[in-house]
């Protein structure tokens, strides 16, 4: 009996000994680990984060800004729209089919993204063809549509903007005397001014921007009534060309005609300038009928 007992002593004295290594063997884990020279560190028992997983990379092509909307409220002009959003008057009037800046209320115009033209796509055009009629440097038509190189195949009826283009106009060709009947472009460049009131005056032509010294051609077979200095239009040639209608071209540099002359509809009859009350060189051109100022562009072609 004396000996059951010692032996269940000493199973009792066993089991408390494994249990109090195992309690020390827990608080071991638990305790901070350290390193060689005896810091304590924590083990980070939070999950470690894994690295967030993104969408592919976008790439941004350069393309077409949006083309906006603006509608016309009281009181305002195509002067101060344009100034709005820093265009000049020729881009808004290109974009929006306009002969003149006469606007009414509500009307919508499209705001082009920048300085320059839209043009549509004809059957056949290519980008170098297009670069070329609206003298722009390829590349910046290439970025500015989103197309992939100049070589691009464009589909009829598609909207190029052409930033910094401006629209070609035609330059009058010298034509046989009394075989033409309608008006011809006197110069080449860019309508700065149309017709239309400014300020509360009537701006009884439109102004055409170029270099002084670009030639200036009669629109019309006629003869000329008058070829000197007038006022504010500076050096001035009047052409006459029968039933009731007559043309102006001022600002001048210099006439190369003599009143009485009569000119043949292309033939050039001065130079562009900057003379009188004038902003800059440019023509300034007039077509009347009898007396009466006419918008210059609903009558060239």
């Amino acid at each position: 009996m004396h000996n059951f007992l010692e032996h269940k002593a000493a199973v009792q004295r066993f089991f408390v000994v494994l249990a109090i290594i195992v309690l020390a063997s827990v608080s071991v884990l638990n305790l901070p680990h350290r390193d060689e020279a005896g810091h304590s560190f924590e083990a980070n028992q939070e999950k470690p984060e894994l690295p967030a997983v993104s969408e592919p990379p976008q790439t941004v092509v350069a393309g077409l800004a949006p083309l906006r909307k603006h509608v016309v409220q009281s009181g305002e002009t195509l002067s101060n729209i344009a100034e709005q959003y820093q265009l000049d008057v020729a881009t808004l009037l290109a974009a929006n089919d306009l002969s003149d800046d006469t606007l009414r209320i509500g009307q919508e115009l499209t705001i082009l993204p920048g300085k320059g033209v839209l043009h549509t796509v004809r059957a056949g055009d290519t980008l170098w063809e297009i670069a070329r009629a609206y003298q722009v440097d390829i590349p910046a038509i290439v970025v500015a549509n989103g197309k992939k190189d100049d070589n691009a195949v464009l589909a009829e009826g598609e909207k190029l903007f052409i930033p910094g283009g401006r629209l070609p106009l035609r330059q009058a060709s010298p034509v046989s005397r009394g075989t033409t009947s309608r008006f011809l472009w006197p110069t080449r460049g860019e309508i700065t001014s149309p017709f239309g009131y400014r300020w509360g005056r009537l701006h009884s032509g439109i102004d055409i921007a170029n270099d002084v010294g670009t030639p200036v051609r009669g629109a019309m077979a006629g003869k000329v009534t008058f070829s000197g200095w007038c006022d504010g239009y500076g050096k001035t040639v009047i052409l006459e060309h029968g039933r009731g209608y007559s043309t102006l071209y001022g600002h001048l540099s210099q006439s190369v005609v003599q009143p009485g002359q009569y000119v043949e509809a292309g033939e050039v009859i001065a130079y562009m300038g900057n003379t009188g009350w004038s902003t800059g060189p440019h023509l300034h051109f007039e077509v009347r009928l009898n007396d009466q100022p006419l918008n210059p562009l609903q009558v060239l072609p």
